[in-house]
């Protein structure tokens, strides 16, 4: 795995850390109704957030390979 770059591998960990936030064991911190945020309750945003963390980090991941690859 020596080839791959730096990025791919914290998009990697970025992944498998939210993984195991959406699921058993990691799912524990945030399953609850109370507090509401936003008027959601706290167990829905706890699933938002981690799907919008790994969009953040795979679009910070393609725009690097973009401007790599001189596209943009």
């Amino acid at each position: 795995m020596s080839g791959v770059p730096r990025r791919h591998k914290l998009l990697l960990g970025t992944v498998l850390i939210a993984l195991a936030a959406s699921i058993w064991p990691g799912y524990l911190l945030g399953d609850r109704i109370e507090p509401y945020l936003l008027g959601l309750p706290f167990a829905l945003v706890w699933l938002v957030a981690s799907i919008v963390v790994v969009f953040i980090a795979l679009l910070l991941t393609f725009r690097a390979d973009m401007q790599e690859r001189g596209g943009r």
